[in-house]
């Protein structure tokens, strides 16, 4: 074998070990972050961004209640603490009635005390009335929601019986941290601070996706590790760093196996509904739309939380115009498998089980309030209704596979 046959060979060898390592260093190219600009935007005073836990009635970062006992609470937000108090009349009527409510925030000194006229309902306030507006470290503003009232009463734990004021409501922030994402049209985020401490953080605040936010109603997702982004930028991503003031969020585009979930409801009602998946690290507000999906990492995924509510027709009169809502929550629901490749179809069915333990005591059948649940065909559980009365749900007893109808129940 001459000299140049031999160099010739390893000359190819060498080609090939430098192809084949090329070809995996393309193979497994790295993917550049995306470094997403937050720009803090005001919340307009008719729109609601609403977290799962007001929804299921559950602990509320921003609830209040201060009376006699507890005349004050503290807030923090982004590192300062403020002093609320109560702003009480004069005079406290002797009789039982509600009065417009009062706060009155401090800042450390030397700052001036700062009043907040508490608008007396959610959603519903008088185009004068404005967001306090806070100025945290480095001059960076924090405008301040909230609601609520003081109500006389005649409290039963005091000794003297003497008139007492209890002011209670909700404070809730009045701006969002807004940016977008992907090529034209883009899709919009919002991060929402959803614990109300004046900072932003992947493990205990929120966000809105939508292609625009414009919708006067949202119901904000805990963010999680990963983030899905419906059409038109359709794509899920990790969350690799947000920054503490709400001024950029960093994603990683996620490259790994995929399914989808769609979410089906009876015809004459509309959703709202956010699933979660611990095992695949991300939560998800899926649009419940016909033939629409919305892509997700494969896991189990159950209901975190969401709204159910009837149709209202365009030309429907004022009386008829209340919707009924139900308020779903997934505790104790059976996980919805998604496997990779899949689609999987998770359908609402409206209240169509009450579940309930009952005991015979003296000839008579007692129910235990806390056992009673309204639940669905796929586990759901109705939480809770909002609606003006007139159409209570009809509950049926079912013996033997023979129904008869008991008559319709308010519940909630």
């Amino acid at each position: 074998m001459s000299m140049m046959s031999h160099s010739r060979r390893t000359f190819f060898a060498f080609l090939g070990i430098v192809m084949v390592l090329a070809t995996s260093l393309w193979g497994c190219q790295a993917v550049d972050p995306i470094k997403i600009p937050l720009i803090t935007t005001a919340v307009p005073v008719d729109v609601a961004y609403e977290l799962p836990s007001y929804v299921l009635d559950s602990v509320d970062p921003g609830y209040f209640r201060l009376n006699e006992k507890h005349p004050t609470m503290k807030l923090t937000l982004g590192g300062i603490e403020y002093i609320v108090k109560a702003k009480t009349p004069a005079k406290i009527p002797d009789v039982s009635q509600s009065m417009p409510g009062k706060l009155l925030i401090t800042p450390p000194s030397p700052a001036r005390e700062l009043t907040f006229d508490l608008p007396p309902m959610p959603y519903d306030f008088d185009a004068n009335t404005k967001p306090l507006e806070l100025t945290l470290g480095n001059g960076r503003k924090y405008p301040l929601w909230g609601w609520g009232s003081s109500c006389s009463c005649i409290a039963p734990d005091t000794d003297t019986g003497e008139p007492s004021l209890i002011t209670s409501g909700r404070l809730w922030p009045a701006s969002v941290q807004v940016g977008k994402i992907g090529p034209p049209p883009q899709s919009t985020i919002a991060i929402f601070d959803s614990n109300l401490d004046g900072f932003y953080t992947t493990s205990e605040d929120g966000i809105v996706i939508a292609g625009s936010l414009t919708d006067r109603y949202h119901l904000v997702q805990p963010l999680s590790k990963y983030i899905s982004i419906p059409p038109p930028t359709n794509g899920i991503f990790e969350i690799r760093n947000l920054a503490k003031d709400g001024s950029e969020l960093t994603l990683l585009p996620y490259r790994g196996p995929t399914a989808s979930i769609e979410v089906a409801v009876p015809q004459k009602y509309e959703c709202m509904i956010i699933l979660t998946s611990p095992d695949a690290g991300l939560t998800v507000a899926v649009s419940v739309e016909a033939g629409k999906s919305v892509a997700v990492i494969p896991g189990h995924y159950t209901i975190l939380v969401a709204l159910l509510f009837t149709t209202i027709s365009p030309d429907a009169k004022p009386q008829d115009a209340m919707p009924q809502l139900f308020h779903i929550s997934g505790v104790g629901m059976p996980a919805l498998k998604v496997k990779a490749g899949e689609k999987q179809t998770l359908t609402l069915s409206g209240p169509k089980l009450l579940e309930f333990q009952a005991a015979m005591t003296d000839g008579k059948i007692s129910i235990k309030p806390d056992t009673i649940h309204v639940k669905g065909q796929t586990g759901e559980t109705y939480v809770r209704v909002d609606d003006d009365g007139k159409n209570p749900p009809e509950v049926y007893l079912n013996v033997d596979g023979n129904s008869s109808l008991l008559g319709k129940m308010e519940y909630g």
